[in-house]
């Protein structure tokens, strides 16, 4: 019997780490497979077109090849960029602070959608508010 060697899923980016000088260890929360953490390979450097999709607290849809130790991202792009909470210095620390609650709290492999629809709704709901209520 084979093993599925490639997977798709979709989730908000809540945690990137370097690796190396151009990789990228990425911490995505998806509803179906819970935290996936995946190595996106040649993201930061500056011609890669991975690059813009897998920004952090970005909603994503990721093609994710199976590994020995970590899955590696083959290609990614853009649901939503939330671009919104960008513009404002407290709602990214409100996004991020969320960001870091959700991995703290959840498991890989252990898909939980309550906390991946927590972490898109609080990601959208900052995004579409007027600066001066935040």
């Amino acid at each position: 019997m084979s093993r599925l060697r490639v997977y798709r899923t979709e989730g908000v980016v809540i945690r990137q780490m370097p690796l190396g000088e151009a990789d990228r260890i990425l911490t995505l929360c998806s509803p179906d497979m819970g935290k996936v953490r995946a190595v996106a390979k040649g993201v930061r450097r500056t011609r890669s077109r991975l690059g813009g999709h897998l920004e952090l607290l970005n909603r994503v849809s990721v093609s994710v090849a199976i590994g020995r130790n970590l899955d590696t991202i083959s290609e990614a792009s853009a649901i939503s960029t939330f671009s919104g909470i960008r513009a404002d210095l407290r709602r990214i620390s409100r996004a991020m602070y969320v960001a870091e609650l959700v991995d703290c709290f959840s498991m890989e492999g252990n898909g939980n959608q309550a906390i991946t629809i927590c972490c898109s709704v609080h990601c959208s709901g900052w995004s579409a508010l007027p600066i001066s209520i935040c």
